[in-house]
């Protein structure tokens, strides 16, 4: 893999969840480095709310009519182009109406990277900001193995919180029958993006 990333200084880590192997890494040190988890962290955030009963499949998020950064967030929005399009406004609507001490719970349970909900210090936006470029951190390896425990449903919440969080992450249909599952995460700081 290393050719393929010559000149970038991220972080690619290839795993075969079916036998618990790694298959390719770059950049051994990057990928054992805790970061934001920026927009990933909805995959953990779905397993809570649809745990906690908060939403369900045919939950129709309002959008409030306020201009939200984005052209594609600026509409309402499902579970499932929540999880699409990063709506960042839909993430702070669920964690707010989680909380704080039940978002905590759930990071400890899940073993989610330093489980550090507090946001920015003496800013109190923990609930709205905690894993966008703030406290939340957790590197690609520990990453790896929070899939891993969603591929095994090894985690304590519901089997329907796991099963709609995967449908949702559905891509596409590859070639060779796979299906494509995923989610992106950037993140922007000190005019960068990450």
């Amino acid at each position: 893999a290393s050719p393929l990333f010559e000149g970038t200084e991220g972080c690619f880590l290839l795993y075969d969840a079916s036998t618990n192997a790694e298959i390719a890494q770059f950049n051994k040190a990057k990928c054992a480095t805790q970061m934001a988890p920026d927009s990933t962290f909805k995959i953990a955030l779905s397993l809570m709310a649809f745990d906690a009963e908060i939403i369900d499949q045919k939950t129709i998020f309002k959008w409030d009519k306020t201009p939200k950064g984005m052209e594609i967030w600026n509409s309402n929005h499902t579970p499932k182009t929540w999880m699409q399009f990063s709506v960042v406004w839909v993430s702070q609507e669920i964690t707010q109406k989680i909380g704080l001490n039940k978002i905590k719970n759930y990071l400890k349970d899940f073993d989610y990277g330093n489980q550090d909900f507090s946001g920015d210090k003496e800013r109190n936006n923990g609930l709205t900001e905690a894993w966008l470029e703030s406290s939340l951190k957790i590197s690609p390896e520990e990453q790896i193995q929070f899939l891993r425990k969603i591929i095994n449903h090894n985690l304590p919440v519901k089997n329907s919180a796991i099963e709609n969080t995967i449908e949702n992450m559905y891509l596409q249909d590859l070639d060779n029958s796979t299906k494509l599952y995923g989610k992106t995460g950037a993140g922007f700081t000190a005019n960068r993006t990450l």
